[in-house]
């Protein structure tokens, strides 16, 4: 990718993102930028042919080498990205907080290949077959890791993974929160955001964090002070059946053990449409349809031909696992574009928050 998809997506009067710059020093770079957008994600940037190849990772990187991270490829970024810290305007293009998680340098770990140039051919070679592997020298990555390109979740899916070495730990390196530039949380870079890139973003970014942080804290005029929400008691009345004298289903009912595997309703193919009171009617949303099995904070979200859609869909799947509920639903993932529309090509090239808003329409409930 050229930094075209970049800069078309971007309004750089109204954000502080740089718009480009040159590659400079001896070794190819990478970074690592903490991203707390709609969901907080990670952005793995390696430095190729002068730009940063760029992957969003939903859950970050791992250093145990028995987890395979999922690595959504973005649109390449300009090589002074790298130094970016600040807060990127709501309603801009991927808004949010942004910190360096980790930054450092990088090379081909399989054979010796010396010098920049050639290390950078050689990478991008790695690129084109869908395998790059690399020998990583940062402040929290250190070692060799793989970059692996998935068929099984889209055309820009890869997997992020790391290769066994003296580097490699079962313990959580995302537990290590800090910038490594500015030593800052994500919480404090928003209520703070001075390292921005650029005088002018400074002003925009400190504003649009003040606009939040007011939008959170405002205070509600009947709490004197204190945000509140008070719900009015309800009156509850017995279900239609109990007046009736009617047992309710729960005193007759066996209570079935929670499924792991079904499949969903699928549609009837027919030789032109009809009206029958035994026939109901659903929008078409033009999504991928999906069966979220949640039970309690375990949640699975898979497709009508059983495959994860997890990590693919995280923010779905993130909203499910609060809801602490025991069921089965049957829905409809899409995206929504700027008209409110469900956007099927958007979908399919869906590859962080940045790409558009996700909504799971959900139509039955199975369990």
């Amino acid at each position: 990718m050229a930094l075209t998809e970049y800069k078309k997506k971007r309004s750089f009067s109204n954000t502080p993102e740089p718009t480009g710059g040159k590659a400079d020093g001896e070794g190819l770079r990478f970074v690592i930028q903490k991203h707390d957008a709609s969901h907080l994600h990670y952005d793995f940037r390696l430095e190729m042919e002068g730009v940063l190849k760029s992957w969003a990772v939903p859950k970050g990187p791992s250093t145990d080498p028995s987890v395979k991270r999922l690595a959504m490829m973005v649109e390449d970024h300009p090589y002074d990205y790298r130094n970016f810290e600040g807060v990127i305007p709501k309603g801009q293009y991927g808004g949010g907080t942004v910190i360096v998680w980790d930054e450092g340098t990088y090379k081909p770990a399989e054979k010796k290949v010396e010098g920049k140039k050639e290390q950078d051919k050689d990478l991008r070679r790695q690129l084109h077959q869908g395998k790059i592997v690399f020998t990583m020298e940062g402040t929290k990555l250190k070692g060799d890791w793989a970059l692996v390109k998935s068929s099984y979740q889209g055309e820009n899916a890869w997997l992020l993974m790391k290769v066994r070495d003296r580097f490699a730990k079962t313990t959580d390196v995302t537990k290590k929160d800090k910038s490594v530039i500015s030593g800052k949380t994500i919480l404090q870079m928003e209520k703070n955001p001075v390292e921005v890139y650029g005088k002018a973003g400074e002003g925009k970014a400190a504003k649009a964090a003040a606009e939040r942080k007011a939008k959170v804290n405002k205070p509600s005029k009947r709490s004197g002070g204190r945000a509140s929400l008070k719900v009015p008691p309800v009156k509850t009345e017995p279900a239609t059946s109990e007046k009736e004298g009617i047992p309710a289903l729960s005193e007759v009912g066996k209570k079935a053990k929670f499924p792991h595997d079904l499949s969903p309703m699928l549609a009837t193919l027919v030789d032109k449409p009809f009206d029958s009171d035994e026939w109901m009617y659903e929008v078409k949303w033009d999504g991928y349809r999906a069966l979220a099995f949640i039970d309690g904070n375990k949640v699975q979200l898979k497709s009508r031909n059983n495959k994860s859609f997890d990590e693919k869909f995280y923010p779905v799947y993130d909203e499910l696992k609060k809801l602490g509920i025991k069921a089965v639903v049957d829905g409809e993932v899409i995206v929504v574009n700027e008209e409110g529309r469900s956007d099927f090509g958007r979908l399919q090239n869906w590859r962080s928050e940045a790409d558009g808003e996700l909504k799971f329409y959900v139509f039955d409930l199975l369990y």
